[in-house]
């Protein structure tokens, strides 16, 4: 079991999970995290007594109340949502569970909460495609954000970043960990398959269910027809083969060394189902493996791209297999923000 602050563990043993997650059913919040990703970034995120807090991402309300309960009642958690049914659903079941220094908000996160603010610490529980200038500027200096951010331009390239505001010049990233939140949107989404944003080729099978594609090379209106022919080969034309790590290797740390090195044709995608994939495709060939352990690999067209595959994982083996951990992360200004990158130490 995992070992959380003494704060934490009386936060965790106070507030009933159930009580959040559940419908009157018993059937689980479809926004809902499980209890231990939920006190991991909250652990990281050191929330004091008295603390103002912002989080971007209400879900199910658990988190809220975890928040709630380490700020105390000389504290305050301003909690915004894109899902009205879910900010009513907080309202009212916050209070009655003895939370009254919550304020929900039905507002797009990506904004923050400039009339709230400054804050002392902001938690973001969705994939944000880079640091918006808006939570920086909302942040109390010596702040600290806990956030997934996309570290290539890509779908499902998520890692978590824990971000302190020591100065006034700019924003730093001392830790990145693991982190699969869907993406940041505007708007409420109607299902999970599909990515909000970032899958460039689209298609359903005969079974209507939906295969995609994310990749930089997609991105012209020729690539995007050669990209349309290899995802419906991935329909039907396709061999699963094993690899390209052992059931030892840890297939999280090599997805973020892909994330950080992103290597020509690195491709996320989905194929017919809630897990995605991640690995090399090109106009005429594609070899994608399991997000979850990278040892079972499915290839369409040309041989070569299983290949390039494993010798990706002959690389990140030669560089000494490294970790999240091992990854230098810094923040690249942009035009409304910071982009998040990552170079191997």
């Amino acid at each position: 079991m995992p070992t959380y602050s003494p704060a934490l563990a009386r936060a965790l043993a106070a507030v009933s999970e159930d009580t959040f997650v559940r419908r009157p059913d018993g059937g689980l919040i479809a926004q809902s995290s499980s209890q231990q990703i939920i006190a991991t970034l909250i652990d990281s995120l050191d929330v004091q007594p008295g603390m103002t807090v912002l989080e971007v991402g209400t879900g199910s309300g658990y988190s809220t109340a975890l928040l709630a309960h380490l700020v105390e009642g000389d504290g305050r958690v301003f909690s915004v949502d894109v899902v009205a049914d879910l900010v009513t659903r907080a309202r009212r079941i916050l209070p009655a569970n003895g939370f009254p220094q919550v304020s929900v908000l039905w507002a797009d996160g990506i904004h923050g909460a400039p009339e709230h603010g400054p804050f002392d610490r902001i938690i973001v529980w969705a994939t944000a495609p880079h640091l918006p200038a808006a939570w920086i500027t909302q942040l109390a200096l010596g702040g600290v954000i806990v956030a997934p951010l996309a570290l290539a331009p890509i779908s499902k390239s998520g890692l978590g970043a824990r971000i302190r505001l020591t100065d006034t010049a700019s924003p730093t990233v001392d830790r990145l960990f693991p982190a699969g939140f869907v993406e940041m949107h505007g708007q409420e989404l109607d299902q999970w398959l599909i990515p909000p944003y970032g899958a460039d080729v689209l298609c359903r099978d005969q079974d209507d269910r939906a295969y995609w594609l994310s990749g930089t090379w997609l991105r012209s209106p020729e690539q995007y027809l050669q990209g349309q022919h290899l995802l419906h080969s991935l329909t039907g034309d396709r061999t699963e083969i094993p690899g390209p790590l052992q059931p030892d290797e840890s297939a999280v740390d090599f997805r973020a060394w892909l994330l950080a090195t992103q290597p020509d044709g690195l491709t996320t995608a989905g194929l017919g189902g809630p897990a995605w994939r991640i690995g090399h495709t090109h106009p005429t060939g594609a070899a994608l493996t399991d997000a979850l352990t990278a040892t079972h690999t499915i290839t369409s067209g040309d041989a070569d791209t299983a290949q390039v595959l494993g010798e990706w994982a002959a690389a990140w083996r030669r560089a000494g297999r490294p970790r999240i951990a091992d990854l230098r992360p810094e923040l690249a200004g942009f035009y409304d923000g910071w982009v998040l990158r990552a170079g191997v130490r």
